[in-house]
């Protein structure tokens, strides 16, 4: 610890969780700055990868010169990227970060520094489950003793779930809904068990022209989506070996990232496993604060490259 703290004043160390339709910065004591992975309208990622280098650099480059100690010293840099990652994505990622002027970098897998964000106590000698859905990618790992065992990840996430209720609007109702009006939606719409979801027209509306929507319209469109979600943390379940299926019945599914905090997710997550399951605190900003939380041990265990 002496030693982090040493290098870290003559070098400000900083997380960085480049995601599909976010990148969050974690820095200092309590710091977290967040910008969309936009640059000049152009889309810097598609499914959690990298798809414009220049644009990510662009993004990231006014990031990290605001963190240089005395304005001059670079940071380094702890980056985030799902765990079923190629080694070219993997590469591309090390590259945009370097090039945006980090002194160093070292590169996590999301889903365990989303468990170390949302507090789960990672070193345990027990094993326990986290399902992160995020934009562009659902990932799921199996953590023991400081390390990702067991992982599983699909290229679907808040992304197709916003473009399936945009594609219904428009197909059923021969409306015209933009994002916001989606995220709106989806915030609304009752992804649970059909048998007790509660569907949003059966509660008073929000605004006066409510009733417009068919909610079993948006739930039918959702639902290939939810289940191909779902069926990440399924067919993690079925591969792990008897004796981590027994420690992670005992400490339940974890759920992060925005899709965790859709209605009716963790219930269709139980009935889907047949296990508990819980949100982890500040589900959005887990990726980020706990990529930050790790920085001191990978200055300790020397996990800096150039």
């Amino acid at each position: 610890m002496v030693e982090y703290l040493r290098s870290s004043f003559l070098k400000p160390d900083i997380a960085i969780d480049i995601g599909t339709a976010w990148v969050r910065v974690a820095y200092g004591a309590a710091g977290l700055h967040a910008v969309p992975s936009l640059f000049e309208g152009r889309n810097a990622l598609r499914a959690g990868v990298i798809i414009d280098r220049d644009a990510v650099t662009a993004i990231l480059r006014p990031l990290l010169k605001r963190v240089r100690r005395f304005g001059v010293l670079p940071p380094r840099v702890v980056a985030c990227v799902p765990s079923d990652v190629t080694s070219k994505e993997h590469d591309t990622v090390r590259e945009c970060v370097l090039k945006s002027g980090a002194a160093n970098v070292c590169i996590v897998p999301e889903p365990l520094a989303a468990a170390i964000g949302g507090g789960l106590d990672v070193a345990s000698p027990f094993a326990s489950m986290i399902l992160d859905i995020g934009e562009g990618v659902t990932d799921c790992a199996v953590i023991r003793s400081g390390k990702v065992i067991d992982m599983h990840a699909s290229r679907v996430g808040c992304a197709e779930l916003r473009r399936a209720v945009i594609k219904a609007a428009s197909r059923h109702m021969g409306q015209f809904i933009d994002r916001n009006e989606a995220d709106r939606l989806l915030r609304r719409i009752d992804v649970g068990n059909p048998m007790h979801a509660v569907l949003p027209g059966n509660v008073a509306p929000v605004r006066p022209d409510e009733d417009v929507y068919d909610w079993s319209r948006y739930r039918e469109a959702l639902e290939p989506f939810v289940e191909k979600i779902l069926g990440v943390a399924q067919a993690m379940w079925r591969q792990i070996k008897p004796s981590l299926g027994c420690e992670i019945i005992e400490n339940g599914i974890w759920l992060s990232g925005g899709g965790s905090m859709m209605k009716g997710m963790a219930s269709r997550l139980e009935d889907a496993t047949r296990i508990k399951v819980n949100t982890v605190a500040n589900p959005l900003e887990a990726v980020v604060r706990g990529a930050h939380a790790m920085l001191p041990i990978i200055t300790i265990l020397n996990g800096w490259t150039k």
